[in-house]
Formats: C-alpha cells, structure tokens, sequence
C-alpha cells in the first residue's frame, strides 16, 4: 500500500497543480483565423511550387515532350483516329495505370477493370478529368498529376501517399456524348 501511495502521491500533486491554476480562454477573434488561413494559403503555394519543381525536374531528366496546363497538369496526348471532343456531361471509359513518380505502381484497370465515369461530376481526381476533356475516343495519354490535382493532402489512404505525384497512361477505350 505504501508503494502505491508513493507512486499515485506525484500524479496526485500534478492533478491538483493544474486544476487549481485559473487561466482564461484565449477567445479566438475572425482576425486570428483570417491569419490563420492567410498562413495556410502562402504553405499551400509553397507545396504545390516545390511539387511543380519536382516534376520540372523529372521531365528534363527523363526528357518527356509534355504540355503544362494552367492549373498544373502535364501531360502528352497521342492522337487516335476519331476526332469528337469529349465534353463536360460525356460519359468515357478509360483503361489506365497509376504510378508515383518514382515508379512505384499503385493501381491499373488490368486489375481492377476499366474506369467508367461522367466527365464534370467528379468520383475521379481532378487533373484526370482536365487531361480527358482535352481527349478523343481512342486517343492515348501520359499524365503527370500533382497533389493539387489529385490526391492532396490525405492521399487515398491505401496505395498513394499524402502529396503525392501521380504518373497516369491513359487510353479512353469509350466515349458516349450526352448529346
């Protein structure tokens, strides 16, 4: 008994100590959080620069003729013989294989089937869609996707990791226009 008198007695002062002290709330004001999300905002810039330096990187070292988008997409279409434009609404069906960018696979429609989706309605990750909507029936494209574009900060929980670079082929297999 002694001994555990003598090991609760610190734990016991601690509680004590810190129930006693009476310090105010610090009451969070909108301009604390206007800093806050201004900070946020310059971290967010300097991630997705340092990811575009990344990827600027990578296409001079393995000397790839890619396209930069405005948003930060790259990518490298090779035209198929059909020429309808795919449009916001159009539903397509890809076949396609996902890497990082430092070669690890993540997923492949070999595996887990052609990705079947509508083109403006989201369920796929951003840069995808930009890249299909600048795509035919038949055409094939490499992609390079960063983290903005895709799967952000969180990743997919699975197989792509938080602010990951993302390496998509992609060959639109179908495409059926809404009209």
């Amino acid at each position: 008994m002694k001994k555990l008198i003598i090991l609760l007695t610190p734990l016991f002062l601690m509680f004590i100590f810190f129930s006693c002290q009476n310090k105010p709330k610090k009451v969070i004001t909108a301009e604390d959080i206007r800093k806050y999300e201004e900070k946020n905002i310059e971290i967010n810039k300097e991630i997705v620069k340092l990811k575009q330096d990344t990827i600027q990187q990578y296409i001079q070292e393995h000397n790839l003729p890619m396209t930069k988008s405005g948003s930060g997409l790259w990518y490298s279409i090779s035209r198929g013989n059909d020429t309808t434009s795919i449009q916001t609404g159009d539903l397509v069906k890809i076949a396609y294989t996902v890497h990082l960018l430092n070669g690890k696979f993540c997923y492949s429609s070999d595996s887990t089937g052609l990705k079947e989706f509508k083109v403006g309605q989201g369920g796929v990750e951003s840069g995808l869609e930009e890249a299909i909507l600048l795509m035919h029936k038949g055409d094939t494209a490499d992609l390079i996707i960063p983290p903005h574009l895709a799967h952000g900060l969180i990743g997919d929980q699975q197989k792509i990791p938080v602010l990951a670079i993302l390496k998509y082929h992609v060959v639109v297999v179908n495409h059926l226009s809404r009209k």
